[in-house]
């Protein structure tokens, strides 16, 4: 440990010994800004939570199926003829037995 930072671990430890002395005098003149502070605080939290969840709710709801079935689906809307069907993986396995 350098001496810079011994200074700055005592200065800490003093600052932490008058914080705790003065405690009681600092909570009742700091409790209306904590108060508002705390409102502040989960309210902003809520808004994120809301936020998080719709953004997850509306990956779940995006996610469609996904496989044969999907591109079959997609190429039938696409008027794609020359594309593989649904059951092309079925039929070409069954050939192949």
């Amino acid at each position: 440990m350098t001496r810079s930072e011994f200074g700055y671990f005592c200065a800490g430890v003093a600052a932490g010994a008058l914080g705790h002395k003065f405690y009681p005098q600092l909570q009742q003149k700091l409790a209306p800004y904590m108060a508002g502070a705390m409102v502040f605080a989960q309210q902003a939290f809520g808004d994120a939570m809301k936020n998080a969840m719709e953004a997850a709710e509306a990956m779940q709801a995006g996610g469609g199926p996904v496989g044969a079935d999907f591109f079959a689906t997609a190429a039938e809307a696409t008027g794609a003829a020359d594309a593989p069907t649904a059951n092309a993986d079925a039929q070409s396995a069954r050939g192949a037995a």
